[in-house]
């Protein structure tokens, strides 16, 4: 694609065309969204930009701004591809223009889910698929499964998002959309871990590292792998997959924040607790992901307090997910007993047991299970056998510490 459109850039530039140049710098921007370069994205949509502005084409700059909004949501900078997308919405309204308000739209969905706006999120998305059903689009009926998929996900609705993923799936094979796929699997993977489809969730990590290879440096399908590597608790593969997400995060110029944090909690999986808070000491964006990982950070690294203040964080906070929880209240509870106050301790295991068990994860249910029997010397009634090596290495390390 960089190849044919870089190519129809020189002809149409040599030509003075400036209308079909200012499309194929459009379209040469998105093929570095999708796995290039997002600094040279933004300098070829900004050429477009101006193009159109100059010849007044607003259908033209509208699509610049739902490209340029994708540039900046890959960047990390949710505020500046939401007034983008803002924008693009408006620019399409006012043209009549159905199919590229629902693109917009659709993205827009996508940033009010990173921004834990869930219920916003599912709307827009339930809106953009009816509309795209209306005018016979295949394709954003499936990119909106699968962003509900992921809503239900980290809504503790794992049947229902391992329903739609597998939907979104099958209908993107069926168009040959190697993009879509990955989005399905993303979810898809992470439902299939709780529900305790193991082998299953294996093996769409197995099918997403060698997808990865078609998008150059887009870094998406290695984080999806990582991120259901390190949920399942492989350990050492979680690891270099995670290091591998976090290079072509780098590389594309992507903000590498979830990248970091994953790899982070790869790095406490394999007992280098250190290292893992070295890792986060440069994430900017303090999430409840980020403040669970470093709560189990910082008690194996041997700071007790430090691992409490921060489960404290996660728990009042209302964007925490299921998961966040239980893995700074785990930790927490260990960190409890690192300071002599076992009533505390069995408190705070009790909560994540709860937590655990309302969400339905059966990773999670048994990885209390597991931490709170060692800790405590308590016998378990829990089987753990869904548990990988990295997460009973965590138990070990947290035990060994009380």
């Amino acid at each position: 694609a960089r190849r044919e459109l870089g190519a129809s850039v020189d002809i149409f530039r040599e030509l003075g065309d400036d209308t079909e140049l200012a499309s194929s710098l459009r379209e040469r921007g998105l093929a570095e969204v999708f796995g290039g370069s997002l600094s040279d994205a933004e300098w070829l949509l900004g050429e477009a930009e101006s193009l159109t502005e100059r010849m007044h084409d607003l259908r033209g700059r509208a699509w610049v701004r739902q490209h340029q909004a994708w540039v900046a949501f890959l960047s990390g900078d949710a505020a500046l591809a939401e007034t983008r997308l803002l924008t693009a919405a408006q620019e399409f309204d006012l043209l009549g223009d159905r199919f590229g308000r629902g693109w917009a739209a659709g993205l827009l969905a996508y940033v009010r889910f990173y921004q834990r706006r869930f219920e916003e999120a599912e709307a827009l998305a339930v809106e953009v698929r009816r509309d795209s059903l209306e005018l016979g689009d295949p394709w954003a009926p499936a990119m909106m499964d699968s962003l509900i998929a992921a809503i239900h996900l980290w809504s503790s609705r794992f049947v229902e998002a391992e329903e739609l993923s597998r939907r979104a799936l099958t209908n993107f094979r069926q168009i040959g959309d190697k993009f879509g796929v990955v989005q399905a699997l993303a979810p898809r993977m992470r439902a299939l871990v709780a529900l305790g489809r193991t082998h299953e969730a294996e093996r769409g990590i197995e099918e997403s590292l060698a997808m990865s290879e078609s998008f150059g440096n887009l870094s998406f399908p290695m984080m999806a792998a990582a991120g259901t590597a390190v949920h399942l608790g492989l350990g050492d593969r979680a690891l270099s997959i995670s290091e591998l997400a976090l290079d072509r995060s780098l590389a594309m110029g992507a903000d590498g924040s979830e990248s970091r944090i994953t790899l982070a909690l790869a790095l406490c999986q394999v007992g280098r607790g250190d290292e893992a808070l070295a890792v986060l000491d440069v994430v900017e964006n303090v999430t409840p992901y980020m403040l669970s990982v470093r709560t189990l950070a910082r008690v194996i690294t041997g700071d007790p307090s430090g691992a409490i203040d921060d489960a404290g964080l996660v728990a009042v906070d209302a964007g925490a997910s299921y998961l966040d929880q239980v893995v700074a209240g785990t930790a927490a509870g260990a960190a409890a007993m690192q300071l002599g106050r076992r009533d505390d301790a069995v408190a705070r295991f009790d909560d994540a047991s709860s937590t655990a068990r309302a969400a339905g994860d059966v990773v999670a249910r048994e990885l209390v299970a597991l931490t709170r029997s060692v800790v405590l010397n308590e016998p378990s009634h829990q089987e753990a056998g869904h548990l990988g090596s990295g997460w009973r290495s965590v138990a070990a390390s947290l035990a060994a510490l009380v």
